[in-house]
């Protein structure tokens, strides 16, 4: 039998201790993934606790938007990230019209107050909550909206069939611009490439595009949450990167979501000359040509009249409810004043109401003086013919249409 002759072995030398900065780097990559998770995930758990989350107080913040002559004044309320998307969008919709923000005033409402009928001093007045909170308002001159929309296209199996369904304008414009430019598109994963996409084409685009109040995914939750499970596209024009994509793939990798976009140093040509187009089109006919069954050019509001909403639309993508936390919740427009700004505005804006089914629906206004807008078009797959709401029974009617239009599943 051997004999053990090496004597007693030397305790392990104890770890040191972690500093305060380097346990804080070490948490980085599943903070991270917490919060991609939290904010996106559509897991029925996840999407439980953030409905909890997103209904509890009593009462909500509020901001007031202005215009320097009092024309169509705006307040919203409700879950916070409305701030930052539905209230920019309706105030650039706004100075569409020529109307433009001199000021806000921020301050906080009580739901009861709201139930009660007591309501902000404006003449448009938004409330972004879970449907469910919107049970308890009065429903008299309201519509109810998604909070958000996704715009998913479903891939055929040719691309001959894909050309088919983008629009013709459209499709002859990047055939143009593909035969000057011979774009190619490119797939690169690797870390590098995601620093480079990154700095040099997401977040220039941007700040060149939305400036101040640009908003974005922070650069952790792109590399340790969305890279995790996706891949970056680059489109390419003489070997160089002019544009790209970083996507996400569905647990089943059935779905790729685009998540984050850019041109090379957010510079006006790319657009001019199409790459950032190209992107789009590339991706679709690299999905066709891989059996991806749907690509999801991701959210939205649930404005007709919003640009995006309007570009994409030239792809022929079906309008679904978020997969996330945003299918249950929604955004209700009431109009407390009559003036004629209002229905200007009320008239350039279409949207899609959602019903208790939710089924979603184009609503056009219309009056007298104002013919609907049915050239900012709504058409696509799976959505039905607009539905022209006439202002002055909406506006004088003692519940507009929409009043019970929650949507929520029971």
């Amino acid at each position: 039998m051997p004999v053990d002759i090496s004597g007693p072995r030397p305790a392990a030398a104890p770890r040191p201790a972690l500093s305060p900065a380097s346990l804080a780097r070490s948490l980085v990559p599943t903070r991270a993934r917490l919060a991609y998770t939290w904010n996106n995930s559509p897991s029925p758990a996840w999407r439980a606790a953030r409905r909890l989350a997103d209904t509890l107080g009593g009462s909500v913040p509020m901001i007031a938007s202005h215009t320097e002559h009092g024309d169509v004044s705006i307040a919203y309320l409700g879950l916070p990230i409305g701030q930052a998307n539905i209230l920019q969008l309706l105030e650039h919709q706004r100075a569409g019209l020529g109307l433009t923000t001199a000021g806000r005033e921020t301050g906080s409402v009580r739901w009861r107050d709201l139930a009660e009928g007591r309501w902000p001093d404006a003449d448009l007045v938004v409330v972004g909550a879970e449907a469910r909170r919107l049970r308890g308002l009065p429903p008299q001159g309201g519509l109810t909206a998604p909070f958000r929309v996704h715009l998913v296209v479903d891939v055929p199996g040719t691309e001959e069939e894909l050309q088919q369904r983008i629009s013709k304008r459209e499709r002859w414009q990047f055939r143009r611009n593909q035969r000057e430019h011979q774009w190619t598109l490119e797939e690169d994963s690797s870390p590098e490439a995601l620093d480079f996409f990154y700095r040099r084409m997401h977040l220039p685009t941007m700040h060149r595009r939305h400036g101040d109040r640009s908003r974005t995914e922070s650069l952790a939750v792109a590399r340790h949450a969305i890279l995790r499970q996706g891949t970056i596209f680059f489109v390419t024009l003489g070997g160089t990167r002019v544009a790209g994509a970083l996507c996400h793939w569905s647990e089943d990798r059935r779905t790729l979501t685009t998540r984050l976009l850019g041109v090379l140093d957010g510079r006006d040509e790319h657009y001019e000359k199409g790459a950032f187009k190209a992107v789009y089109h590339l991706l679709l006919r690299w999905a066709c040509a891989n059996r991806v069954p749907r690509v999801d050019f991701f959210g939205t509001e649930a404005f007709v009249s919003k640009g995006i909403f309007q570009w994409k639309r030239k792809f022929a993508p079906r309008v679904e409810l978020p997969p996330n936390h945003f299918a249950t919740k929604r955004m209700r427009l009431y109009v407390r004043r009559d003036t004629p700004a209002v229905r200007d505005f009320l008239v350039a804006n279409p949207l899609l109401r959602i019903d208790r089914s939710h089924a979603l629906t184009p609503v056009y206004f219309t009056d007298a003086g104002r013919p609907p807008r049915l050239d900012i078009s709504a058409q696509c797959p799976g959505l039905p013919e607009p539905e022209i709401v006439d202002l002055d029974a909406f506006l004088s009617s003692s519940a507009g249409p929409g009043e019970t239009s929650d949507g929520v599943p029971r």
